[in-house]
C-alpha cells in the first residue's frame, strides 16, 4: 500500500478523449504495447478534471486511463454516463496513442471504475445491455467507490456482471439513503470484496484547483486519497496486469493498509432506516464487555 501510494516509474501524458467520440480526458504511459485500460467516471455535479492527480497517478503505473465529461449537470443519466463509458472502452484498442504513437491498450484487459454516482454508471456499463446503439463490450474487472444510489437499472446490471469486483466504502456508510456499499457489493454476481476506510467521506476524493496545486498539493482529503489511489492500481494491476505480486488485492481477507474488510454476506449492525440515518448521523461505537469497540461483521486487522 505504501509503494503503490507512491507515483510509478512511467512518465505520463495527459491528451483529449474527444477523438474517439466522447468528450473527455485521457492519461497513458509515454510508452507501452498492450497495456490495460481503465474507463473512469466521474461523481454527481463533477467531472474529470477534480480527479487529475487520482488518473494521473494510475497511469504512472502503466495503466492507460480514460474519463469521459458527459452528464456533468444536476440530473445527470448513469444510462448515457455508461455509454460513454463503453464507447471509450471500444474504441480505444483500435487506436495509437502516445506522441509517436507507440502506446497501444490491449483489448483482452478492459476494466471499468467509478466514484460516487460514477460507480453506478461504471457497473451499469459492465453489464451485457444499456443502450440499443452500443456494443457489447466484455469487461474483466469493476471498481466502485463511495457508491451512491443511482438508477434501479444498475442493480439490475450488478446481478450479471461476473467480473472481479472491489467496492469501497466511505467510513460507515454500508447502506444509507445516498451511499449503497454494503447491497451493491451483496448483487454483483463475480467474486467482490468490499473494503471500508475509516474517517473517509465521499467527497473527500475530489481534488480542487488551488494556488496551492502549483505545490502538489490536490485540495482532496490526503488520507483518503492515498488509500483509493494505492486500493485502485494495485486491484487492477492484479486483475487486469495479471501481476501476481499483487493478488492480495482480490483477496477479501487480506489487510491492506487502514481499509477495514467487511464480509457482505453479514447484516449491517447499523439496522435503522435510510431516513433515521439521515437525519440522525452515524451511530456511536459500540463497546465490547472488555471495553473495546465491536466490529463483528468488520473484521479486526490480524495481530491488533
Amino acid at each position: 500500500m505504501t509503494v503503490l501510494a507512491r507515483r510509478g516509474p512511467h512518465r505520463v501524458l495527459r491528451g483529449d478523449l474527444g477523438f474517439v467520440g466522447v468528450r473527455g480526458q485521457i492519461f497513458t504511459p509515454e510508452k507501452g504495447t498492450g497495456l490495460p485500460l481503465v474507463a473512469f467516471a466521474h461523481a454527481w455535479m463533477a467531472d474529470s478534471g477534480r480527479y487529475r492527480d487520482l488518473l494521473f497517478h494510475l497511469a504512472s503505473h502503466g495503466i492507460v486511463v480514460a474519463a469521459p465529461d458527459v452528464e456533468r449537470g444536476f440530473t445527470p443519466s448513469d444510462v448515457v454516463l455508461a455509454a460513454g463509458l463503453r464507447t471509450a472502452l471500444d474504441r480505444l484498442p483500435g487506436v495509437r496513442l502516445g506522441l509517436a504513437e507507440n502506446v497501444t491498450v490491449d483489448d483482452q484487459r478492459r476494466g471499468l471504475a467509478g466514484h460516487g454516482f460514477g460507480a453506478s454508471a461504471a457497473v451499469y456499463a459492465a453489464g451485457p445491455d444499456i443502450l440499443e446503439a452500443t456494443v457489447q463490450v466484455p469487461v474483466d474487472a469493476v471498481a466502485a467507490v463511495f457508491p451512491s444510489q443511482s438508477t434501479p437499472a444498475a442493480f439490475a446490471a450488478a446481478s450479471v456482471v461476473d467480473a472481479p469486483a472491489m467496492v469501497i466504502a466511505a467510513g460507515q456508510t454500508l447502506d444509507t439513503y445516498d451511499a449503497n456499499p454494503l447491497p451493491l457489493a451483496r448483487t454483483l454476481a463475480g467474486p467482490v470484496t468490499l473494503r471500508a476506510l475509516p474517517g473517509a467521506g465521499s467527497r473527500g476524493l475530489l481534488e480542487r484547483r488551488t494556488p496551492k496545486s502549483l505545490v502538489g498539493i490536490n485540495g482532496a482529503d490526503k488520507a483518503t486519497h492515498s488509500t483509493v489511489r494505492a486500493l485502485l492500481t494495485g486491484f487492477f494491476l492484479a486483475t487486469l496486469g495479471g501481476d501476481e505480486t499483487y493478488e492480495a488485492f482480490t483477496d477479501a481477507d487480506a489487510v491492506l493498509g487502514i481499509a477495514t474488510n467487511v464480509d457482505p454476506s453479514q447484516p449491517d449492525e447499523d439496522d435503522r432506516s435510510h431516513i433515521d440515518k439521515l437525519f440522525s448521523g452515524p451511530p456511536a461505537p459500540k463497546k465490547s464487555s472488555s471495553g473495546g469497540v465491536a466490529l463483528s461483521s468488520i473484521r479486526a486487522l490480524r495481530g491488533s
